[in-house]
């Protein structure tokens, strides 16, 4: 049986096959025609702003960029930004040709030709996205677009929105395009793109990521930074070095097909490796974050009293210029870097085997349970027995600066940063007051409390005020005072006592001083009086809230390092403070002045000429043969320098003030809590925690050519007259005011102490009838009589009364 094929019959005669083709055409032109009227429809809608009003004529021309102010040193460096947006603006002038033509090549190679749309990238596009569902960023947006893209940013997810979007972006970059030329487009497109970590603008990335302007950018870094654009974080060539290169190369390759560098150009930049030179500037990092904290309220305060409706610091890329010295700033952070990470070894080891707080054990449980990670547990509904558990598992990840980590419990965590040491430092120009070096912590990334506005017990650094204050109420450099350890009723009972337990013996004013003495500054505030050590240092522009009791002659007060930086500017500023400053001047982004330093008119001074230079060589002595004398014998520093240690009880705050003619500086050490210190004075002491820092500073400062002036210079010779109220010993075992009756028949302490006032005070009456005798020309015979044998005097003192 044969099997017989049948044939197909359905497109068998030509009229079917044609009827068939006529139908297909049909449909096409029906789907096109639908597809078109679609199209044409949501233009339509997205002109007359159904969703979302387009940006208008008027907007697009008062364009401007949120532009961050720079800060600079007094030295020309760039320290630091404030911002919203971390943005420089900046002109095509200052913009590399190699940028312009890397971004041409890779983003827009008909951007001259066209007038803000590529229709045939654009179709493109529009078929990958509406019809095969892609979202693939690029390939279809023009430089202008993208420029739409980066000053109204898309809104909404899928395929409909991105849709949406597309066409706004078309609208606002053919409305550009009418609005501004060419260049002026592509400037405002690098001014605007963001190149990922917070960098916007081709000339914060081109500082970010090789530490030059974007004027210099070479055809390889050009590429670099260019080829970031396509995708941030993949092609970041800190993160991803191999990839960078790749699409770097491949951005070359762009510009060598479109004509911008030849082959030889272009065998040469891809041969060249990415020589990444990253530098970050951000409120952690840069020259002097602490000051510029600081210097942050303070513009904000100057902007909002002069220019709060025409002003924003964050946005309007203003140029403000301080007072810090660069060189001095890097030099001061290295002496406080590398004598804190000693100290704080030495501190981590003294206290190895036990806990600060083991006397208060309630004081570590405080702090526990005011953690955050305590408080989350405590969230979750654990009880105080299981949260104390969950924050014995070493869970935390402590970042080291070496670049390791280290995993530890919340509880090790908690105890680690309570033994943590802080410092602080400052310098001014004493002169003027110009803030040349501010460091208000040991890392501003962990801890960014300011110990140079922070206020803490000063210890002897005071006591400098107490010996001015005794000198200008009459007493002499080498008034000698008993040693002794005294009993103060009228004080409730207050009895200083000395550090090393001696209290034989008398010591000079001057001595008294250079050792730092407390049973003499004691005596000191007790006959003057605290009120009378109270005004005084007010006057010497403490600002700060003192308290009128006599322990303020040893340190109780709690000031700031600005607070007692201030106060010693009296003593080389003839006897008036001069309050520091930071800020020179503030301009906008074209120049124009919005605020200048001025000088403060001159106020009375605290500190008579005598008195001042009494002073002055008094701390001079402290450091040849005083408690500051290691800075000659350990950092061997020649130049002629003065200052003052300081240490407060049970060691819990270390200071040291130092000057020479041209700087004053000072450094103040110590934990978080005073509780937490020292337990012996030899390592507790302001000589070992704060002294060194100073002490590094300067041995630095004298090796450094271009900065020697500020430890250079002498201080004036004092007058012979004053030279002579110095020539005393500092110390010695009987009372050198005695004649050798009165040591034979010494009297007790107690009326020997109000003799001696009594003594002080009939000198200074003495003194005082002498200008007024000279005042009315009496001189010579005559002026001997009267003093002998004239006016009598009421000798009987309020410090009598008071004893």
């Amino acid at each position: 049986m044969s099997v017989i094929k049948k044939k197909n019959t359905f497109f068998k005669t030509r009229d079917q096959r044609r009827l068939l083709i006529r139908w297909f055409l049909k449909w096409i032109l029906g789907v096109g025609f639908s597809l078109g009227l679609l199209i044409s429809l949501l233009v339509i809608l997205v002109r007359l702003g159904v969703f979302g009003t387009l940006p208008g004529y008027e907007t697009l021309r008062s364009i401007e960029n949120n532009t961050a102010s720079e800060v600079f040193s007094a030295d020309g460096k760039l320290m630091g930004r404030f911002y919203f947006e971390n943005r420089l603006t900046i002109n095509n002038k200052d913009i590399s040709t190699h940028v312009i033509n890397a971004l041409i090549a890779t983003e827009d190679k008909r951007y001259f030709e066209h007038e803000g749309v590529d229709y045939l990238s654009l179709g493109r596009v529009m078929f990958k996205s509406i019809l095969m569902g892609k979202r693939a960023q690029g390939g279809g947006s023009t430089i202008s677009q993208q420029l739409a893209r980066n000053l109204f940013p898309r809104s909404g997810n899928g395929w409909w929105h991105l849709t949406i979007n597309k066409t706004k972006e078309v609208f606002t970059a053919i409305r550009l395009e009418r609005i501004y030329a060419k260049e002026d487009i592509l400037n405002l497109y690098l001014n605007t793109v963001s190149f990922g970590e917070n960098v916007f603008g081709i000339e914060t990335a081109a500082q970010r990521f090789f530490s030059t302007s974007s004027a210099l950018l070479n055809p390889a870094q050009a590429a670099t930074l260019i080829g970031m654009l396509a995708a941030n974080t993949a092609y970041n060539p800190r993160l991803y070095p191999e990839k960078s290169m790749i699409r770097r190369n491949l951005v070359l390759k762009r510009m060598q097909e479109q004509g911008f560098l030849n082959k030889e150009e272009y065998n040469k930049w891809i041969r060249t490796p990415l020589d990444i030179r990253y530098r970050k500037i951000d409120q952690n990092t840069g020259i002097a974050p602490y000051f510029r904290d600081y210097l942050e309220r303070v513009v904000l305060n100057i902007i909002n009293e002069q220019h709060a409706d025409s002003v924003d610091l964050y946005t309007d890329g203003l140029r403000i210029y301080t007072s810090i010295d660069s060189r001095l700033q890097e030099i001061a952070e290295a002496a406080l870097q590398a004598h804190m990470q000693v100290l704080q070894n030495d501190f981590v080891e003294h206290w190895a085997n036990e806990d600060p707080w083991k006397s208060d054990p309630e004081f570590f449980s405080d702090k526990v349970r005011n953690s955050a990670r305590y408080k989350h547990f405590k969230s979750l509904e654990m009880s105080d027995t299981k949260a104390m558990e969950a924050m014995k598992e070493s869970i935390a990840v402590f970042p080291e600066k070496s670049g390791t980590l280290i995993s530890m419990s919340p509880l090790d965590s908690i105890r680690r940063n309570l033994l943590s040491l802080h410092a602080g430092f400052l310098a001014v120009d004493p002169a003027e007051g110009q803030i040349l070096v501010w460091i208000g912590g040991v890392d501003h990334q962990y801890y960014q409390y300011d110990h140079v506005t922070s206020k803490r017990q000063v210890g002897s650094t005071f006591k400098p005020i107490v010996y001015a204050a005794a000198l200008q109420n009459g007493m002499k450099p080498c008034d000698f005072i008993s040693n002794e350890q005294r009993l103060y009723n009228m004080y409730e009972g207050w009895s200083p006592s000395n550090a090393d337990g001696n209290h034989e013996g008398y010591y000079s004013l001057k001595g008294g001083l250079t050792h730092s003495v407390n049973t003499i500054s004691a005596e000191l505030i007790v006959r003057i009086g605290p009120e009378t050590v109270v005004d005084l240092a007010q006057q010497m522009g403490i600002q700060s809230d003192i308290p009128v009791v006599p322990s303020i002659a040893l340190g109780s007060a709690e000031l700031s390092l600005m607070d007692m930086i201030t106060a010693y500017t009296c003593f080389l500023h003839n006897g008036t403070y001069i309050e520091p400053w930071g800020l020179q001047k503030i301009e906008d982004r074209n120049g124009a002045l919005l605020y200048q330093h001025s000088e403060p008119s001159e106020s009375e001074p605290a500190l008579d000429r005598e008195t001042t230079q009494l002073m002055v060589e008094i701390l001079r002595h402290v450091v040849d043969s005083g408690t500051a004398q290691s800075l000659r014998s350990v950092y061997n520093i020649k130049a002629d320098l003065a200052g003052k240690t300081g240490t407060t009880q049970d060691n819990g705050d270390g200071w040291f003030i130092g000057f020479t003619p041209s700087i004053l500086t000072g450094a103040w050490v110590g934990a978080e809590y005073p509780t937490i210190h020292f337990r012996t004075t030899d390592l507790g002491q302001g000589a070992h925690t704060a002294l060194p820092i100073v002490g590094r500073f300067f041995q630095t400062l004298e090796q450094d050519p271009l900065r020697a002036s500020y430890s250079s210079g002498s201080f004036p010779p004092l007058p012979d007259e004053l030279a002579r109220l110095l020539d005393c010993s500092d110390y010695s075992v009987e009372d050198p005011s005695l004649n050798f009756f009165e040591r034979l028949f010494k009297r007790n302490t107690a009326q020997d102490s109000v003799r001696m006032q009594q003594r002080i005070e009939r000198r200074a009456e003495r003194e005082e009838y002498k200008k007024q005798l000279e005042e009315d020309g009496i001189t010579g015979i005559k002026q001997t009589f009267k003093l002998i044998f004239g006016k009598k005097r009421n000798i009987e003192s309020t410090d009598t009364i008071r004893q």
